[in-house]
């Protein structure tokens, strides 16, 4: 006989009848079909909506048959469970009655069996059940704090090898059913916080997982989890945090980066800031150069954030740090011919926009970064703006104000950090104001454009072809 999703309850339970028989005389060929029935009626909402607790523990009582049954590797034993799985799995859809009967029979006990059985064979059957298995845990916790609990306490050791597996849709659907009761229990802890865990979630998202990612991101919003989990992950998997927590900070993302989670981050940035410097001829380590580059690029944005900007724009060795830096790095570039070296003729542009090495390297953008971060510590604040002028950085900042393929918008910047150190402060407006022009330099760019600066009588600048000038 077959059926449909217009099949009703009532018939689906007599046909089960049916199947207890041929179940006890183990007709697997000519069960799958009936259990299929089942499956395809539980899509129909009115049925799900009528299901007995006697049909679903009809269904479990095929899951106890067949945890023995598929030692035999019979195939269509295989395949029968497949099937019972797939009427579990939408016997769940939109129905919270039906999970919490389920999560009170023995089905999810007889589940983990039957997955741990499946996970010691790879061939094209097993990996199906698997998948479907796996559905069914996931849409047994849809939105049910009771059954997620109940989910974990009884899968978590098994979820977490199931996100390991090699077949992409049986790790993805794991992550999907971590991250539902992650989002939906968070207090649950213990087992998420292993290093381990953590760098499979971050290989799987970075192989398009995409709830790999939204179980990351979810796990960084926890209070605390950064702070214990960040140096206990490979650098390259640091790389990949720090770009998902920039992600959060920039972008309209529901999930939140806890205050301690930015302070934590601002001491690592303190820590290793240093180690740029090195990257000044040739360094052999380019990854803690580029660590240190996202924290600050992360932190520049999460000090324009207004969850964020009070405690950063608070810590003063933080913008002591920026500003020497800064200093220190402007000098480094000026020395001679190196990674901080100011890149401005115009056939220097093209080959810089060109050149990968240039554009990956660590200190791509680092300059530019450091200024952003010192214009967001100083935006409204009095005393981070009195600092910059007492360690002598006002010259420095001015003296960035050049077009730099290394450093895009460092032009920008520098006007935006030279406008927020002079609001509402005499002192700084003073220093700009006292500083005495000394002519004007020709720009390479300009130069190489058929243009020249020029300074009229009245002290005021204005471009003109290289050749009115000459002749002037």
């Amino acid at each position: 006989m077959e059926g449909n999703a217009n099949t009703n309850v009532e018939s689906v339970d007599n046909q089960y009848e049916y199947v207890n028989s041929l179940l006890i005389n183990k007709k697997w060929p000519e069960i799958i079909p009936k259990v299929a029935n089942i499956s395809r009626a539980f899509s129909d909402e009115e049925n799900r909506k009528n299901i007995s607790t006697h049909l679903l523990k009809n269904l479990n009582a095929v899951l106890e048959v067949s945890i023995k049954e598929l030692k035999t590797d019979d195939v269509e034993v295989t395949v029968l469970v497949t099937e019972v799985f797939r009427a579990l799995r939408n016997s769940c859809v939109g129905e919270s009655a039906n999970q919490i009967l389920i999560i009170n029979m023995p089905v999810v006990d007889n589940t983990c069996d039957i997955v741990k059985f499946l996970l010691k064979s790879n061939n094209e059957d097993s990996v199906l059940c698997l998948r479907i298995a796996v559905q069914f845990l996931g849409n047994l916790i849809v939105s049910n704090a009771q059954t997620q609990r109940a989910v974990w306490n009884k899968c978590c050791k098994l979820l977490l090898n199931l996100v390991k597996h090699e077949d992409n849709k049986v790790a993805n659907y794991s992550c999907m059913v971590i991250y539902n009761i992650l989002l939906g229990c968070p207090d649950i802890t213990p087992a998420v916080e292993d290093s381990q865990l953590l760098e499979i979630l971050i290989q799987l998202a970075e192989n398009d997982s995409e709830f790999a990612l939204f179980t990351v991101e979810l796990l960084l919003s926890r209070p605390g989890y950064v702070c214990e989990m960040y140096r206990k992950v490979d650098v390259k998997h640091r790389l990949f945090l720090l770009d998902c927590i920039y992600s959060m900070i920039t972008s309209s993302s529901k999930t939140s980066v806890p205050t301690c989670a930015i302070t934590f981050l601002a001491n690592e940035f303190k820590t290793h800031s240093d180690c740029i410097l090195k990257t000044c001829s040739t360094y052999v380590d380019k990854l803690e150069p580029a660590e240190v580059s996202k924290l600050l690029q992360l932190l520049a944005s999460a000090c324009a954030d207004s969850t964020h900007q009070v405690q950063l724009q608070n810590d003063k060795s933080l913008l002591i740090n920026c500003a020497v830096l800064l200093k220190n790095i402007h000098s480094l570039g000026k020395s001679g011919e190196n990674n901080f070296s100011v890149i401005q003729k115009m056939s220097d542009l093209s080959i810089a926009t060109q050149d990968t090495d240039i554009v990956d390297h660590p200190a791509f953008g680092f300059k530019s970064s450091l200024i952003q971060m010192l214009a967001n510590l100083c935006w409204k604040h009095l005393d981070n703006q009195n600092e910059i002028r007492e360690l002598d950085c006002i010259s420095v900042l001015l003296d960035c104000c050049n077009i730099d393929a290394r450093n895009p918008l460092i032009i920008q910047w520098v006007v935006f950090a030279m406008r927020n150190l002079c609001e509402n402060n005499l002192a700084n407006q003073a220093v700009v104001a006292g500083m005495t022009m000394q002519g004007v330099v020709d720009s390479s760019v300009l130069l190489e454009m058929g243009l020249s600066i020029h300074e009229d009588e009245q002290n005021k600048i204005i471009l003109l072809p290289l050749e009115k000038k000459n002749m002037s």
